[in-house]
């Protein structure tokens, strides 16, 4: 046990160490894996950074074949020894408030996870054993076109974008996001390499990929969903019953995250028989920001399947959570979002972790809250210094401070040409999509009505 016992106390003080490249495995809609969710690139056969060389399940990749790929083992060693990973940029901004902190805290005392850690440091970074995490996204079919979303996790966004292109005789696009028009392209001009899939057939019907999936599900602990809109996929659905149907839903712990347009019945049903299920609703605001953020959803619909899906917190392994991605559109009416989070915990069933997790938006840079002007910036701070006076829940889960916190120390960032430039971008971008949309922001966020003008 010593060596286990020095090597947490290494993770504990550690500023680079992350649990999840040595336990996780993540995809994107168009295929290409990653060590989790959060990082910026894909992984390679090796330290090329040669797409030719990239894996991805598309196109034959298994799962388990990039477990020990030269770019994987290069990461864990590079977090082991302490230096930083330009791919890692968002745990860093995040400092407490990140995944990477919190995979710490998930398991820097899990005896068993500590001993699979040294023993792939002992081996030279190769694991000998398979994920016991999984995240992912069989496929990009999804109903909203979100403002902050993009073509590759929106089927939604990337018809919008044809539709665009051809009114406009030419558009300019980036990481799948509309950027500006642009007639003289003639057509979609995606500058953005590492997805140059974007058409390739949803992977949810690919047998190789259901055999990669079975031989990884007996020893997994964590098995996550995102889309596209889960709800919607067949593999999903599939791959659930399969676990209940194998008895191994008895050791996972799953967590699908919806957009809570649908509530699927078979998903309602199977979500008891696992280990435990979190079913998360992405949620970014009420009322009318809502219907804008994650346009054309309405609100009615989104809280009244919430109201339905919290029920089943009554069953102790299931919990429903909302994830708000915090953004310039939303910041300024997050304490809204907040204090009707506060007006369901009041109600059984009742909240025994987390009722909320927040994630700072990272891309689009535009639409980083660090963008809003410097007035509007302070209007959202002292609405969100009187939420944390008023709140009962960070009372009950102090460490959501610090998700409160992280929001509002973004911004006190001094505002920078770069900011004031990133806004003006915004606001083109946002002018031609409500043309197009038949709506107006500022029907929706009043709040930012005169901003926008």
């Amino acid at each position: 046990m010593k060596n286990v016992d020095k090597l947490r106390q290494d993770i504990l003080e550690s500023k680079t160490f992350c649990f999840y490249p040595f336990l996780e495995l993540s995809t994107n809609p168009s295929g290409y894996i990653k060590p989790c969710c959060y990082y910026t690139d894909i992984l390679f056969e090796d330290d090329s950074n040669d797409y030719e060389k990239s894996f991805n399940i598309n196109k034959g990749s298994g799962l388990e074949d990039s477990w020990n790929s030269d770019s994987i083992v290069s990461l864990r060693k590079q977090i082991t020894n302490g230096t930083p990973v330009s791919n890692c940029q968002a745990c860093y901004r995040d400092g407490p408030a990140s995944m990477r902190v919190r995979s710490i805290q998930e398991y820097k005392n899990n005896v068993d996870i500590l001993n699979l850690v040294a023993d792939t440091i002992e081996n030279n970074y190769v694991a000998k054993h398979l994920p016991k995490r999984l995240e992912l996204k069989p496929s990009n079919l999804c109903n909203l076109k979100c403002m902050m979303c993009n073509s590759y996790d929106s089927s939604q966004v990337g018809k919008e974008l044809v539709e665009l292109a051809e009114k406009h005789k030419g558009i300019e696009v980036y990481t799948g996001r509309f950027i500006e028009i642009k007639p003289e392209n003639n057509g979609v001009k995606e500058t953005n390499r590492a997805f140059l899939d974007l058409g390739a057939p949803d992977w949810s019907n690919n047998p190789d990929v259901w055999d990669s999936f079975i031989k990884i599900v007996p020893g997994l602990e964590v098995l996550s969903f995102a889309g596209g809109e889960p709800t919607l996929l067949p593999f999903v659905e599939r791959a659930l019953q399969y676990c209940v149907d194998t008895g191994h839903s008895k050791h996972i712990l799953v967590y699908v995250s919806s957009n809570f347009t649908n509530i699927n019945k078979t998903f309602l049903k199977l979500m008891p028989e696992f280990k435990k299920f979190e079913l998360i609703a992405s949620i970014d605001g009420v009322q009318l920001v809502n219907d804008y953020c994650r346009y054309p959803s309405k609100w009615s619909q989104i809280s009244s399947n919430f109201a339905k899906a919290k029920q089943l917190m009554s069953n102790n392994n299931v919990k429903i959570l909302v994830n708000i991605t915090v953004n310039l559109l939303n910041v300024m009416n997050l304490d809204k979002l907040l204090y009707w989070l506060e007006d369901h915990a009041k109600e059984y069933p009742y909240y025994a972790e987390w009722p909320f997790n927040i994630n700072l938006i990272f891309y689009p840079s535009e639409q980083r809250i660090t963008a809003l002007p410097p007035a509007k910036r302070e209007q959202a701070i002292d609405r969100l210094e009187k939420y944390k006076l008023d709140s009962k829940l960070l009372k009950e889960f102090p460490d959501l401070t610090h998700k409160i916190n992280l929001v509002i120390n973004e911004l006190k960032l001094p505002y920078t040409e770069e900011d004031k430039h990133n806004f003006s971008t915004f606001v083109k971008r946002v002018k031609v999509l409500d043309n197009h949309r038949g709506i107006s922001i500022g029907d929706y966020i009043p709040d930012l009505k005169d901003a926008f003008k």
